[in-house]
């Protein structure tokens, strides 16, 4: 049973705010994609009226020493791997983590991958029909500069 926090009930005019569990993966940038194709053919990574969203951190490092008892044995070495974080978020389900842990493991490139979870609370738009907002990106001359390109689903 969950226990009801005041965020639970929070909405404005044209946001509420949905409990989440925030799911966050370290990975080597050249294991990025098997992991984003596995998770999305697995998992909806829904958001809102969007499915597929996640967040792809800037390039920065991970770094480790193998112990004893992993694949590499005791190593006398301090490895360091270019890496990104992989950040989504899910309904607090367990059947639905169980899934995330299961795909990451299976197609993660490293033996012990990094993943950590965080109960949230994340925004959900109303959708409240403000199709003529000057400031949304398809109203504005610079769209594709500020929204990016598409690329077709597979």
């Amino acid at each position: 049973m969950q226990n009801r926090h005041s965020l639970d009930s929070f909405e404005t005019e044209s946001t509420q705010l949905a409990r989440e569990w925030l799911v966050k993966i370290q990975t080597p940038i050249d294991g990025v994609d098997p992991v984003i194709d596995a998770l999305n053919e697995k998992i909806s990574l829904k958001q809102g009226a969007y499915d597929k969203c996640l967040y792809i951190t800037a390039p920065g490092y991970q770094r480790f020493h193998a112990l004893e008892g992993s694949h590499a044995g005791l190593e006398d070495t301090m490895q360091n791997t270019s890496a990104v974080e992989i950040t989504f978020s899910i309904p607090p389900n367990s059947e639905i983590l169980d899934k995330v842990f299961d795909t990451v493991f299976a197609v993660h490139c490293n033996e012990e991958p990094t993943i950590h979870i965080q109960e949230i609370w994340g925004s959900r738009s109303k959708y409240i029909d403000d199709k003529d907002n000057p400031n949304r990106y398809w109203n504005r001359a610079d769209a594709e500069k500020i929204h990016g390109s598409s690329t077709a689903l597979d």
